[in-house]
């Protein structure tokens, strides 16, 4: 978990100091997220044990792409799709131990709200789908694995900001594939 969080703090921290702000301050948005543009994030957290598939807090990522569908009062509704991976381990004793790898594929709509902020986009929504999870097992008799397969729902809030009309930082809390993530978002 360390590492994932010390390389999505540096991975930010060169983008962040590698984009000319500065010149590219006039040609930022109001509203970053209009009808018809395209956004790609991701970002890295401590991932949420889907249905017991995982204990306590394991390091997951979440790569997501979405469109503006319909300009909806002051912000806009979108469309789209995320990908969430998840890992937990743990050691109960001497004899057992155990590991979940969870991945989640589902479809997303957001509704982000138009502030009239320069660079800001904040938004909340749901995702839907399906998730996969690999859990093995081993005690003193021998190894085991299981693979269950669960529906995948959650919500979600986030904010992004763009120091660039194309690239920003991003920031999501609630309950999916992560409780809360930090990275990046580009704007296609």
């Amino acid at each position: 978990m360390k590492k994932a969080v010390i390389f999505c703090l540096v991975f930010i921290t060169i983008g962040l100091y590698c984009v000319p702000a500065a010149k590219a301050q006039n040609n930022i948005p109001v509203d970053p997220m209009s009808k018809g543009d395209w956004l790609l994030n991701f970002g890295f957290g401590p991932g949420v044990p889907v249905f017991g598939n995982g204990t306590g807090f394991g390091p997951a990522a979440k790569f997501v792409v979405e469109t503006g569908i319909w300009e909806l009062g002051p912000g806009v509704l979108t469309l789209g799709g995320e990908f969430g991976f998840s890992f937990f381990a743990n050691k109960f004793g001497q004899d057992w131990r155990e590991t979940w790898v969870n991945t989640m594929f589902g479809a997303r709509s957001t509704y982000h709200y138009g502030w009239n902020v320069r660079g800001l986009d904040t938004y909340g929504g749901i995702p839907l789908g399906i998730g996969f999870c690999f859990n093995t097992f081993d005690d003193q008799p021998g190894h085991h694995n299981a693979f269950p397969v669960y529906p995948y729902l959650g919500v979600v809030f986030g904010a992004s900001y763009f120091f660039t009309p194309t690239l920003g930082i991003n920031g999501e809390v609630g309950y999916n594939s992560t409780y809360a993530n930090i990275g990046l978002v580009f704007k296609l």
